[in-house]
């Protein structure tokens, strides 16, 4: 793995889904110049906006989850880091040692002296099992873990510090406490919230709250001295109305509304928008103990059925403040074809040209895509350019279904060519000459009726390959692809899907 993936600013807080910081520096110094500005309206925790004021841009940042605009607010403002250290020593005189004792027999007994969050988790893909309803947060802790928490917590409001200060002892709290919950597996390597969802293993850890906290405000510490130094005293407005000269402005808010920013006042747009992460789920756990409201209605997320129709409020509005012959890239990791279809359309009502489809490969690969051969290994970025002329609309070709029998001899056309190949080589190759078009078909069906699966002998956890002949292994159950994720509220029937990015 490349060693310059891991940078301070991006190791000390857990979030997910970040792009490559260096790939996003990268796409912004291609469409941007020094003093221009950029936008992100899904811009989750801040990598867009960190990278956009660290080659002298300004950035423009909007999410809908407080938590998220916590994260980009706090890594983004300049902080004195030994005011943190001093406030630390402060926090370890008023809690460390009581905390520490609290370990020392077997925990019977042991009962929270101080407020701890109730509120219940998500039934969902990305929250607990429906037969956990009604579980909380605080079941996620042992009553000792509980116990320390919730007095940490407490000594973290209460001590005396400035307040940004205490925003990253709140930071370093989030960015542990995972680490104090009953998730961390016995046999794991490591302390990390190891998958997606809230699921406490059969055997776990019951890691000390203090130690898993300091060890995290030492990263938080250096996270700051490394940001403080890349972007200096740099100036970040949160207020509404916003501060139109600050190099950073920074909006609770959905992307289907961004009315506080003017027409074509935009010189690049980068969005991620959510594909395969539920991430107000996952986020509950943070967002409880911060105090932070979650406003699920509002959440944009495939097969919910407003996906289509807030997709294409999002783009309008980013097409609107875009500046003419601007540019607009689109990361789309998704595994469904009626969102890929849904998402397709939502572009091509913006009237932004298309330009192209390129890869993005990952130097960290997910839980999933290391799990499964039938997910892609990357992301994709789709390339969007707004009419040079004010007002003037590109006009999309008419577009006819991609139907199996294509799909089908273009796979034999590569195979035949290339040889065998892995599920995420044939999507690379296919997709960029694909994307425009509406697909009428499942990708991984016309694999597994018409072409032959394989993987090396000895070897049965090797990625197998797709290819002409006969297979010597039946191909991967992809019946837990087929199946749309259980979320809250009405949702359409399943359709046949094309497993993509596990994300």
């Amino acid at each position: 793995m490349s060693e310059k993936y891991f940078q301070h600013r991006y190791l000390a807080h857990k979030y997910w889904g970040r792009r490559p910081w260096y790939a996003m520096r990268a796409l912004i110094e291609a469409h941007t110049a020094p003093g221009e500005t950029v936008l992100d309206s899904f811009c989750g925790s801040g990598t867009t906006l960190v990278e956009a004021l660290a080659t002298g841009r300004r950035a423009i940042g909007v999410d809908l989850n407080p938590m998220a605009a916590f994260i980009c607010r706090v890594t983004i403002t300049p902080a004195d880091t030994d005011a943190l250290r001093q406030a630390f020593e402060h926090l370890r005189a008023a809690v460390a040692d009581e905390i520490n004792a609290l370990y020392a027999g077997d925990g019977e007994g042991i009962r929270p002296a101080h407020w701890y969050p109730t509120t219940e988790l998500p039934v969902s893909a990305f929250g607990i099992m429906a037969k956990d309803a009604g579980m909380t947060v605080a079941d996620l802790f042992t009553p000792r873990n509980l116990t320390a928490a919730a007095l940490l917590w407490h000594g973290i409001q209460t001590i005396p510090c400035d307040p940004v200060t205490r925003d990253l002892l709140r930071f370093s709290f989030t960015a542990a406490v995972a680490q104090f919950t009953k998730m961390i597996r016995t046999k794991k390597n490591g302390t990390g919230w190891w998958v997606n969802a809230y699921r406490i293993p059969r055997t776990y850890r019951e890691n000390n709250v203090w130690r898993s906290f300091e060890n995290k405000l030492w990263a938080v510490v250096r996270m700051k001295e490394e940001t403080n130094a890349l972007l200096g005293p740099v100036s970040l407005s949160m207020g509404d109305p916003p501060e139109p000269n600050a190099a950073c402005r920074l909006r609770i808010g959905s992307a289907t509304d961004l009315s506080f920013l003017p027409e074509e006042s935009v010189d690049y747009v980068f969005i991620d928008p959510p594909w395969a992460i539920k991430y107000f789920d996952l986020s509950v756990l943070w967002c409880s103990w911060m105090g932070f409201e979650l406003p699920f209605d509002q959440e944009i997320f495939p097969w919910q059925q407003r996906f289509r129709r807030d997709m294409t409020q999002a783009l309008a509005e980013l097409a609107r403040v875009l500046r003419p012959g601007k540019v607009l890239t689109l990361n789309f990791a998704t595994r469904y074809a009626s969102v890929l279809n849904e998402w397709r359309e939502a572009i091509e009502a913006t009237g932004l040209e298309w330009l192209g489809v390129t890869p993005l490969q990952q130097d960290q690969l997910s839980f999933v895509q290391r799990q499964h051969d039938t997910t892609l290994k990357g992301n994709y970025l789709l390339t969007l350019r707004k009419h040079g002329s004010p007002g003037a609309r590109a006009t999309p070709a008419e577009a006819t279904p991609v139907t199996e029998h294509e799909i089908a001899s273009m796979i034999h056309a590569l195979l035949e060519e290339r040889g065998p190949m892995t599920y995420d080589q044939l999507f690379q190759a296919l997709y960029p000459a694909l994307a425009r078009r509406p697909l009428a078909c499942d990708l991984y069906t016309v694999l597994a009726t018409r072409f032959g699966y394989s993987i090396t002998e000895g070897r049965p956890y090797e990625e197998g390959v797709w290819h002409l002949g006969e297979g010597n292994a039946a191909p991967p159950e992809a019946s837990n692809h087929r199946v749309a994720p259980r979320m809250r509220g009405p949702r359409r029937e399943a359709q046949l899907t094309l497993p993509f990015n596990g994300g």
